[in-house]
C-alpha cells in the first residue's frame, strides 16, 4: 500500500498531511526529521520509519507513540514542544508522525565549540536545564538519554531538551529489549552500569530508570562541557559510570573551570547514591548560588583556550530536533587519530585566543620545505603535553595492586607493539608553520574568534581508488597521492609505540597513554554512489535497520555459529555474509570490511557487496547491536583477543558515525 512512499527520502514540496516538506535535517534508528513549512510558519516534522503493521524488531511505531504521549503531558520553555501528530499517507495506518517546534540553534556540543562560554554561561545554561527536569520528573516522565546531542541551544543561548524517543512515562508500556533502556553508554549511572555487568546476559533482566538516572546523565553533560574543548570530535572518553575509575575533577583536567563548579559538577556524577543529588531540585540549588559569583574567572574568561578547540565548520545552525544517531553524538570512539588536547595545569596562565570583535591578523603565506624522507615530523606541543595530562590520570583502576598494573601493561604493550606501523610515505613538500602574532592578556578574553577550516590534503572519496574510506594502513585505499597528515600520524604512533616499550611494566605506562591506540576512522558522509546502490540494486532502507549478517566467513557458517556464537577477534580486513535475504540481497552475499577491535567494543565498517553474477557495488554498512553501536565485548575477552559474537546487526548509513 505504501511501496510509493519512501519516509527517508521525501522531496522538498511534497505533503505530508498539512506539512509542506522543505528538507530533511536529520535521521536516527527510529525515525527521520524534516524540516517543514505550513502559513509561512517553520516546524520540525519527526516521521517513524515503520508502520504499526511492520512487525519490526525495534517497535519503532510503538516507540514513537510513546515519543507523543511523553511530549503531550509535558510543558516548559526549555522542553521541545509538540504542535501535533497522525499518520500519513493513511490516516489510520500510515507512518506515524510528531510536529515539533523549529529549534534555530545547535547542539550542546556544537554550542561548546561555537561560543567557548565562560562558566558564568555554563551554570546559567544548566540551571535551566534542571528546572526542565525537575517539570519533566513532577510529571512522572524520564528521558533516559540526556546527552549533548540532545539538547539544543537557541542563536538566543536557551537551552531546549529534545529528542523524548527512548522516554518513559508511568503507565507506558515496556518496550525495552534488553537488560537497559537505549541511551549513551557514557551517561549511563553507576548503578545502571552494575546491573548492565550483573545481567547483560540475562534477556529478561530489566533495569528500573529512576530520576537519579537523568540527574546523573545530566551531571556527565556538564562535565563533558567543562572538560572537552572539542566534544563534535568524539574522542574516546571512558564510561563515567564506571565504578572502578574515579574522573579527574574538573578542575584538575581544565585549570581554567572555578573549584566550586568543579566540586558541583563531581558531586552530580559521585560513585555514591548518597552523595549526589536525590531529586532534580535538589541539583538546581547550587547553581542558584554559582550565577552569583562575580570574578573574571566566572565571566570574562572562557572555559577553555581556544586554542584547545576545533575550528567550527562555516555552516548555518542545525536546526534540528533530531534523532539519536547525529554525527555529532559521540555515543563511542569515534575518531582514528585524534590529536592528543592539551589541558592546561590549575596554575597556567590563560591561553592566548584571538577576540571575535576584533578581525583575525592575516596568516603570512606558507614557506615551502622540503622535508627528507627518513626525517620524521617532531610530535606536537599538544601531544606532548597530553602525555603528561592529568586526563590521562583517571584511567589507572582504583582498586587495582601495582602488580596487577605491571602485568596488564605488559600484555597491552605487548598487543600494540605488535600491530604493523605503515610504511613511511614517499617525500613530500610541507607547509612551514606560519608565524603567531605575539601573546596579549586581551587574547585570552572571551568570546574568540577562530578562522576558516583549512582544506584538506587528503583525496576526496571520488578521487580514491575506493568510494568508501578504509584505514590509511589498508592495500586497498593505496593510490598514489602522498598524505603530509599521514608522516605526522605515522610519526607520532612510532615515537608512542618506543615510550611505551620502555615503559612496560611500570604504572607510567597508563600515564603516558600508550593505551590510546586507534578504535575506529572519524566519521564522515557516505559516497553517493554507495547510498545509490544500497537503495536501488540492494533495496536496503538506509537509515535504518540493515541485514543481519555473519561478521567473517573464515570464522564459520551462520548454522556453525549457532552452536559455537563466540569467538576471538582482531583489527583487520574480513569478509562476511548475509545469514537471511535482506531487500533485493540474497542470503550468502558477500560483504567487505574492516573491524577495529581496541576500544570497548568491536566496530565494524563494510564497504562493499558482491552481487550475484560477480559485479561488486559500494555500501555503508555498520555493525549495531541493540541500537548500540559496535557489537559488545563478551566474558573473556583479554587486551588484544576481544571475544564477540559472530553474527551481528547492522545499519545501513549515510553517514559513517
Amino acid at each position: 500500500m505504501f511501496a510509493d512512499f519512501d519516509p527517508l527520502d521525501l522531496k522538498p514540496g511534497q505533503m505530508v498531511s498539512h506539512w509542506r516538506i522543505v528538507r530533511r535535517i536529520g535521521r536516527g534508528g527510529y525515525a527521520v526529521v524534516y524540516e517543514v513549512e505550513k502559513d509561512g510558519q517553520r516546524f520540525a516534522l519527526k516521521l517513524a520509519c515503520q508502520t504499526e503493521r511492520s512487525l519490526d524488531p525495534k517497535q519503532t511505531d510503538a516507540r514513537a507513540r510513546r515519543e507523543a504521549a511523553c511530549l503531550q503531558l509535558l510543558n516548559h520553555r526549555h522542553i521541545i514542544r509538540m504542535r501535533g501528530q497522525g499518520r500519513w499517507p493513511d490516516t489510520l495506518s500510515g507512518f506515524h508522525y510528531i510536529v515539533l517546534d523549529f529549534v534555530d540553534g545547535y547542539t550542546l556540543a556544537r554550542w561548546v565549540e561555537r561560543t567557548n562560554p565562560t562558566p558564568h554561561e555554563v551554570v546559567v545554561l544548566f540551571l535551566k536545564l534542571f528546572e526542565a527536569l525537575e517539570h519533566m520528573h513532577g510529571k512522572n516522565v524520564f528521558h533516559r538519554d540526556l546527552s549533548l546531542r540532545n539538547i539544543m541551544v537557541t542563536k538566543d543561548g536557551e537551552p531546549v531538551i529534545i529528542d523524548f524517543g527512548a522516554a518513559d512515562h508511568a503507565t507506558a508500556e515496556d518496550l525495552t529489549d534488553g537488560p537497559l533502556p537505549p541511551g549513551t553508554p557514557r551517561n549511563r549511572s553507576p548503578e545502571a552500569q552494575a546491573f548492565w555487568d550483573e545481567h547483560r546476559l540475562k534477556p529478561g533482566a530489566r533495569y528500573t530508570f529512576k530520576a537519579t538516572d537523568d540527574i546523573f546523565a545530566l551531571g556527565a553533560n556538564l562535565y563533558d562541557v567543562l572538560t572537552n574543548p572539542s566534544p563534535t570530535r568524539g574522542e574516546t572518553r571512558p564510561l563515567l559510570g564506571n565504578m572502578l575509575m574515579t574522573p579527574p575533577t574538573p578542575h584538575r583536567a581544565n585549570g581554567r573551570v572555578p573549584v566550586e563548579l568543579s566540586a558541583y559538577a563531581m558531586k552530580l556524577i559521585s560513585r555514591d547514591l548518597e552523595v549526589r543529588p536525590a531529586t532534580a531540585k535538589d541539583a538546581r540549588r547550587p547553581l542558584v548560588d554559582l550565577e552569583r559569583f562575580e570574578g573574571d574567572d566566572w565571566r570574562k574568561f572562557s572555559t577553555h583556550p581556544a586554542s584547545a578547540q576545533l575550528p567550527p565548520e562555516r555552516a548555518e545552525g542545525e536546526p534540528v530536533p533530531v534523532e539519536a544517531r547525529e554525527p555529532d553524538g559521540p555515543q563511542e570512539p569515534i575518531l582514528s587519530h585524534p590529536l592528543p588536547v592539551q589541558v592546561a595545569p590549575a596554575d597556567a596562565a590563560p591561553v592566548a585566543s584571538p577576540v571575535l570583535v576584533a578581525p583575525a591578523a592575516p596568516v603570512p603565506a606558507p614557506v615551502q620545505v622540503s622535508v627528507p624522507a627518513d626525517a620524521a615530523p617532531a610530535p606536537s606541543a599538544a601531544g606532548v603535553a597530553a602525555l603528561h595530562s592529568p586526563r590521562r590520570a583517571w584511567l589507572r583502576p582504583v582498586f587495582v595492586g601495582p602488580l596487577a598494573l605491571s602485568v596488564f601493561a605488559a600484555v597491552m604493550a605487548a598487543s600494540l607493539l605488535h600491530r604493523p606501523v605503515p610504511p613511511e610515505p614517499p617525500p613530500m613538500a610541507r607547509s612551514a608553520p606560519a608565524e603567531q602574532p605575539p601573546a596579549s592578556s586581551t587574547l585570552a578574553e572571551k568570546p574568540t574568534s577562530r578562522p576558516e577550516r583549512l582544506a584538506s590534503p587528503r583525496p576526496t572519496q571520488k578521487e580514491a581508488s575506493l568510494s568508501v574510506k578504509l584505514p590509511d594502513n589498508s592495500p586497498t585505499l593505496t593510490n598514489g597521492v602522498p598524505d603530509p597528515q599521514q608522516a605526522q600520524r605515522v610519526s607520532a604512533r612510532r615515537a608512542l609505540i618506543k615510550k611505551c616499550a620502555a615503559l612496560v611494566a611500570s604504572v607510567a605506562w597508563l600515564e603516558a597513554g600508550c593505551t590510546g591506540v586507534q578504535t575506529r576512522p572519524d566519521p564522515e558522509p557516505c559516497p553517493e554512489e554507495a547510498i545509490k546502490a544500497m537503495r536501488q540494486e540492494l533495496g536496503w532502507p538506509v537509515g535504518t535497520y540493515g541485514p543481519f549478517i555473519l561478521l567473517d566467513v573464515t570464522k564459520g557458517s551462520a548454522e556453525e555459529a549457532r552452536e559455537e556464537p563466540l569467538t576471538v577477534w582482531k583489527d583487520g580486513p574480513v569478509t562476511g555474509a548475509l545469514i537471511r535475504p535482506q531487500g533485493k540481497a540474497p542470503a550468502g552475499m558477500r560483504i567487505d570490511g574492516h573491524l577495529w577491535t581496541t576500544g570497548d567494543r568491536i566496530y565494524g565498517r563494510y564497504v562493499r557487496a558482491h552481487l550475484p553474477g560477480g559485479r561488486t557495488v559500494p555500501i555503508c554498512l555498520e555493525l549495531e547491536n541493540a541500537n548500540d553501536l559496535g557489537s559488545e565485548k563478551r566474558e573473556g575477552s583479554k587486551p588484544g583477543a576481544p571475544v564477540a559474537s559472530k553474527v551481528s546487526e547492522t545499519q545501513a548509513v549515510e553517514r559513517w558515525r
